[in-house]
């Protein structure tokens, strides 16, 4: 093992796709605090920055010789945490803007079930037609919309320019407005009808 200690990223990499688990060691050795702090800035929360960068080493232990990787370890490294944490901030909005929705219905009563209803099968639909998106596509635009990061975060989280960014979530937007055109004009008929 100690003859391993001075060798490059690339070298540690190629000797763990080859099955070398002493390779992973060193490469978890020498980014796993670095990951962990990283994760800590952004989410202030040790558990779940611990957690994080776990997954993101199981994630690279399981992938093995199957890796293609065409940046350096350390940036890929990053990246992965990155993305982990606006999908974990993501989940978090996602998840309290449920809850406050179910505050203001519950405190609403019974006459807002029908809205809610429709609410409810509104982003049902929407977000079937987000997961139908091109990967990229939708990776970007949920990073805009539900985690609601600006476009020069998205772009450092996802390593690509601003202007890619840009050109995604319009195309997004252009692929999703005329599916709900339509719907939208039976929404707002059924709510004149119910208020």
């Amino acid at each position: 093992m100690k003859g391993n200690i001075g060798m490059s990223d690339n070298d540690l990499l190629t000797l763990f796709k080859k099955g070398d688990h002493t390779a992973f060691k060193l490469i978890y050795e020498r980014y796993w605090q670095l990951l962990y702090i990283s994760a800590c800035k952004i989410l202030k929360d040790e558990d779940e920055a611990k957690d994080i960068v776990q997954e993101v080493f199981v994630s690279f232990l399981n992938k093995g010789g199957d890796m293609e990787i065409s940046v350096a370890v350390s940036s890929y490294l990053y990246s992965a945490v990155r993305y982990k944490v606006f999908d974990f901030i993501s989940r978090k909005k996602v998840r309290q803007n449920h809850l406050d929705s179910l505050e203001d219905y519950m405190s609403a009563g019974d006459f807002s079930t029908d809205r809610a209803l429709i609410e409810k099968e509104i982003n049902a639909e929407m977000e079937k037609e987000i997961q139908n998106l091109p990967q990229k596509m939708k990776e970007v635009f949920e990073l805009s919309r539900k985690a609601e990061l600006s476009h020069r975060e998205i772009a450092d989280a996802l390593n690509i320019s601003d202007k890619t960014v840009k050109k995604q979530i319009s195309n997004a937007l252009k692929l999703l407005k005329p599916k709900f055109t339509n719907y939208y004009s039976i929404v707002l008929m059924l709510f004149f009808k119910l208020f």
